[in-house]
């Protein structure tokens, strides 16, 4: 089969290497769609903490089940289905109460010898399989990996209905958040970016006031917005020290601030400001398998009906070395998710 290997840091190229063989609860998955990650670019410059060349890696994909193992009793070859791309121990106090992404020995797709979804064929366990519906699009179901990262952040906020919530970030976990607030009742969303057209793309799916942070100072603007208090719940998108400062006096007296962004390098918070107004700081990882079956439950109910706006560039997978790197060269300041799409 064929598939996309950075062999070393800085370099991707097109390989042929043998169809995986499904363990006993394992399915062999022929890959149908697969979305181009923040943490995929990481990995092709060696930046990445765990996904280091040489490797094939990608973790955002739909694919139909092609054959199991002996022991998968649940799925059957020729489903369709989103891969949740990790698995805990199982045996792990984190996994026995269900918290299985906060697992130490977790493992994840695409990360060492385990395949990912830049290839045609991947293995997965049983649990991490989860049937799309009929009607939804193979690049659709890849995206809910994306989405559930935004929508394990809104329940991780707790957020009240008619709360008052910023967004810092419109690149793709953002605006995942953002849809994921929609289904959520919130009073007020706003959104900050430097880029003009994924705030207009914000306001197209839902933002209720977009605030463009190379020309205005998004603490003013959200203060201004609210009274002078600020949001009740804040969300940090983007990995960018400037943002982590304006979130946290984005955020009100005894608001939360929800740190979703991977911060490699920099990071450090205010803690004076967080303690004296009794901001609430909260981490959130990834998602479960609650996430994607309400993802899937939503997009069933017509309440997901953006999703295919950020779905904003497609293409084969013998393109994938050279648009990998020109997202790492920063070329593509405007795009929001790139889908490769498999024959």
């Amino acid at each position: 089969m064929q598939a996309m290997k950075f062999p070393e840091p800085g370099r991707a190229e097109i390989v042929d290497v043998p169809i995986p063989v499904p363990k006993d609860n394992e399915v062999l998955v022929k890959v149908k769609a697969a979305g181009i990650c923040a943490s995929d670019v990481a990995a092709f410059t060696g930046k990445h903490d765990v996904r280091r060349p040489p490797v094939i890696t990608g973790h955002e994909l739909a694919g139909e089940i092609v054959a199991r193992g002996p022991a998968v009793t649940q799925r059957a070859a020729g489903e369709r289905v989103a891969i949740e791309p990790h698995l805990g121990c199982g045996a792990c106090p984190y996994c026995r109460q269900g918290h299985y992404h906060e697992c130490p020995s977790k493992r994840f797709m695409g990360v060492g010898d385990w395949i990912g979804a830049f290839a045609e064929y991947v293995v997965a366990a049983e649990p991490m399989c989860h049937v799309m519906p009929n009607d939804m699009s193979w690049e659709e179901g890849a995206a809910l990996e994306p989405l559930c990262v935004g929508l394990h952040a809104v329940r991780r906020a707790g957020l009240q209905a008619g709360e008052r919530v910023a967004i810092l970030g419109a690149g793709t976990i953002g605006l995942m958040t953002l849809l994921s607030l929609r289904c959520m009742a919130p009073g007020w969303i706003a959104v900050t970016d430097l880029s003009p057209s994924k705030l207009a793309l914000a306001a197209r799916c839902g933002a209720d006031v977009t605030i463009d942070a190379r020309s205005a100072d998004p603490i003013e603007a959200i203060r201004a917005a609210t009274d002078g208090m600020g949001a009740d719940v804040v969300f940090l998108a983007v990995a960018a020290d400037a943002a982590l400062r304006q979130s946290v006096e984005v955020c009100r007296r005894m608001g939360r601030l929800v740190v979703i962004a991977s911060f490699f390098h920099g990071g450090l918070l205010p803690v004076h400001s967080l303690a004296v107004r009794e901001r609430v700081l909260i981490g959130t990882s990834m998602y479960t398998a609650d996430d994607y079956r309400l993802a899937i439950r939503l997009w069933q109910r017509g309440q997901l009906e953006h999703l295919p706006q950020l779905l904003t560039e497609r293409i084969p997978l013998a393109r994938g070395p050279e648009i990998v790197a020109a997202l790492a060269r920063g070329e593509k300041p405007d795009n929001v998710k790139t889908i490769i799409e498999f024959a």
